[in-house]
């Protein structure tokens, strides 16, 4: 920028020029370049994103017009009745069938392998040459219309038993083939099914496919299979036709597998159908069944601008992308820049030149101009300014110019008049500043009355008025200051004697403050004991109801244990009973039993006794249930009696539980009532604790206020002699400077202070 600034402006004008002039030929082609680029790709891909989709469309409608005329073929009576015409005879030929066929039509064949068609009937005299002559020149008619490389009939076992060509699936079985033949065959004899494809596959440097349909007789059933056989002839020739490309437009056609059904791939490799293709993401969006123009790179380093379109080929995916070189898509673009490029160079040559002449149409008049300004800067100010009469600015600045060069000269005529009257104001200057200088002497001293009489000239007059009205204000000022330094004085006098009285009165209070603090330590400790000891009568209130409420439980468990005992004694005696009835039946028979003994005579003797033993027995059984029952009695008797009074015990206890509980309530009410007493007097004691500390701190601040009325009475003090030290015109009217005392009739000091309310009345 230094050096810029240091050129003359002859260079620094057609520099300028030059550089804004490449600067914005540089963008403008910048720009074209970018534009015509841009839109360069975009009919590009246009163009392709057209070819693609318009190929693709071409492509389906090819295999969908040879699925139809499949479709049609297989419906024609000509064709039914030829399948059932071999199939009848193919069987006739027994299990060789197949090898016969073969040697008739192939290995005996006069014709080459590329004609044998031409042979419509075999020299073998059998049923199926008189049927071959038959049908073969109207099928191989519909071959040849179709565009088709071959024409087969399929038997339902999978056997080729008909092939207008005769090659090499002809007399073969297929059935577990698993190639396109096989594949398009089992699809197509698929119950429900209306076709079968199977895709394109290398063989022998030639691809084919294979679109079968099943075949039915009168009754619908399928007998056979009709196979057209295409090759790639119809693709290679859709994807290279010159139609709507350019001679560097590439084309490549994949299937799902990512095989290739088109010769060519992208960057010219020749390479037969059903080979690996080339892989880039153009081909997985379009298997995705996406369409769109992208940008690809291959792995070789190439680029290319890609239109990709998705297609539908008997269900499966395939995909197939049109694409431009990068390089010569950039071609275009660069051979413009190129043009740019010559073109903007002739320009700056002429941009040159023009920007000399300017700047020396410029440069000429500037450097007058600066030599007549050096001229002016030397002290001439005689010489007129040139290129006055310019309309540009050159001219502007020249007139603006010598408007300067007229004012300089104007001025220092000035100058040279005004030495005279500059001359007389300095005189008139120093009288004003010598006796502002005497004044201002008398006021450093403390002579406030000193006033300046002498008037000034014009020009000075009002500094003299302001110095005599400042030293009036002066005066006056220290005389209000005379006066409150006074009063000060006589306030102090009094708040010093109020703060003394009541420090006395805050140190009698705290002392009162204090006492009371510790009788309230005293009645909250012994409050607290009291609630303590409430707590723990609680306690044991609560603890004898729980163990009354447990023997009131135990004392109705009891009743209940009793209760049962009493059942099972009425059980027993009732079983007793039992027991003595069972005596008396026995007894009974064992005195018949006697009885009966006694009639037997000396054979029932044996018999007598021991029915006599048993009449013993039954009688003691008898004895001891009554007795038992006698006791069964008595001691129900004595149970009943003991489940009286246990439930009178019960009734008591229930009596008691109720009078612990409602003693429970009045302790626990005691207990809650000396907590919250113990509460209250806490806080009453805190706060009282509170009003000590700042009745101790208020006693403080009164010592401390007394000491500060003194600091405040010596101030007064010292200001009152410094105010002695200045000279008044007159002293002040309620101020005696040598007695120090108020004379006036109004009271100097405060009401507040002398009505301030007596602090030991609280």
């Amino acid at each position: 920028m230094a050096l810029l600034r240091n050129l003359s402006v002859a260079l620094k004008l057609p520099a300028l020029m030059i550089a804004i002039a490449i600067g914005c030929l540089g963008m403008a082609g910048a720009i074209a370049y970018k534009v015509s680029h841009a839109q360069l790709i975009q009919e590009v891909s246009f163009r392709l994103g057209m070819l693609a989709e318009t190929r693709a469309t071409m492509i389906e409608d090819w295999f969908h017009e040879t699925r139809s005329e499949l479709g049609e073929k297989a419906a024609e009576p000509l064709v039914i009745d030829a399948a059932t015409a071999f199939l009848s005879t193919y069987k006739t030929l027994g299990d060789d069938a197949n090898a016969h066929l073969r040697r008739a039509y192939i290995d005996d064949n006069p014709n080459p392998a590329d004609a044998r068609a031409d042979l419509e009937e075999a020299a073998d005299n059998t049923a199926y040459s008189l049927f071959h002559k038959k049908f073969h020149a109207d099928l191989r008619a519909r071959v040849e219309a179709l565009g088709l490389r071959d024409l087969l009939i399929v038997s339902a076992a999978g056997d080729v038993i008909y092939s207008v060509q005769k090659q090499e699936e002809f007399a073969s079985n297929v059935a577990e083939d698993e190639g396109g033949l096989g594949t398009a065959l089992r699809a197509a004899l698929a119950p429900d099914a209306a076709f079968g494809f199977g895709d394109f596959a290398p063989t022998e440097a030639r691809a084919r496919a294979y679109l079968a349909a099943p075949l039915h007789n009168e009754w619908g059933d399928t007998i056979a299979a009709l196979v057209f056989e295409v090759d790639d002839q119809a693709l290679t020739h859709l994807t290279t036709m010159e139609t709507g490309r350019t001679p560097t437009t590439e084309l490549e056609l994949l299937a799902g597998d990512h095989t290739r059904r088109s010769h060519l791939g992208l960057g010219g490799v020749q390479s037969a159908i059903g080979t690996q293709g080339t892989p880039n993401p153009a081909f997985d969006a379009a298997l995705e069944g996406q369409r769109g123009v992208v940008d690809i790179t291959l792995s070789d380093g190439r680029s290319y601008t890609a239109a990709y379109h998705p297609l539908n080929i008997a269900g499966r995916n395939w995909a197939l992308i049109a694409a431009e070189p990068a390089e010569v898509i950039a071609a275009g673009p660069r051979a413009l820049l190129e043009r740019l490029l010559r073109g903007t160079a002739i320009a700056l040559i002429a941009a040159l030149a023009l920007a000399w002449l300017a700047a020396r149409n410029l440069a000429r008049p500037l450097a007058r101009i600066a030599n007549a300004m050096g001229q002016v800067a030397a002290g001439d100010y005689e010489s007129e300014i040139p290129a006055q009469r310019r309309g540009d600015e050159i001219g502007r600045i020249a007139r603006a110019l010598e408007a300067l060069r007229r004012d300089l000269r104007q001025s220092r005529d000035d100058l040279k008049d005004g030495a005279t009257t500059r001359a007389a104001m300095q005189s008139a200057q120093s009288d004003v500043v010598e006796t502002l200088q005497t004044a201002l002497a008398r006021l450093a001293e403390g002579d406030l009355g000193a006033s300046i009489a002498q008037e000034f000239p014009e020009d000075y007059e009002r500094l003299r008025t302001d110095f005599n009205r400042a030293t009036d204000r002066l005066q006056q000022a220290m005389l209000d200051v005379t006066q409150s330094a006074g009063a000060i004085n006589d306030d102090v006098d009094h708040i010093a004697q109020a703060s003394e009285d009541l420090g006395q009165r805050t140190e009698r209070q705290a002392a009162t403050v204090e006492e009371t603090a510790a009788a309230l330590d005293q009645l909250t400790a012994s409050v607290t004991e009291a609630a303590k000891n409430a707590a723990e009568v609680d306690g044991i209130v609560g603890k004898a109801r729980e163990d009354a409420q447990v023997s009131g439980e135990v004392v109705r468990q009891t009743i209940e244990a009793i209760g049962v005992i009493e059942a099972s004694f009425q059980q027993i005696s009732n079983n007793i009973k039992v027991i003595d009835d069972i005596a008396f039946q026995t007894n009974l028979l064992a005195l018949n039993a006697g009885v009966e003994a006694a009639r037997a005579g000396d054979a029932g003797l044996g018999f007598a006794v021991v029915a006599s033993e048993v009449r013993l027995l039954a009688q003691r059984s008898s004895e001891a249930a009554r007795e038992i029952n006698t006791l069964i009695t008595s001691s129900s008797e004595h149970v009943q009696t003991g489940v009286r009074l246990v439930g009178r015990t019960g009734g008591a206890l229930k009596e008691i539980i109720a009078s612990i509980r409602i003693i429970a309530e009045r302790v626990t009410a005691i207990a809650d009532s000396a907590r919250e007493q113990s509460t209250g007097l806490s806080e009453l004691n805190s706060a009282v604790g509170e009003l000590d500390m700042t009745t101790q701190k208020n006693a403080a601040m009164f010592e401390q206020t007394s000491a500060a009325s003194s600091e405040l009475r010596r101030t007064a003090q010292g200001l009152r002699q410094n105010i002695e030290r200045f000279k008044l015109r007159g002293e002040a009217d309620g101020w005696a400077p040598d007695e120090g005392e108020w004379t006036g009739e109004e009271e100097p000091h405060s009401p507040e202070l002398t009505d301030a309310p007596d602090l030991r009345a609280g």
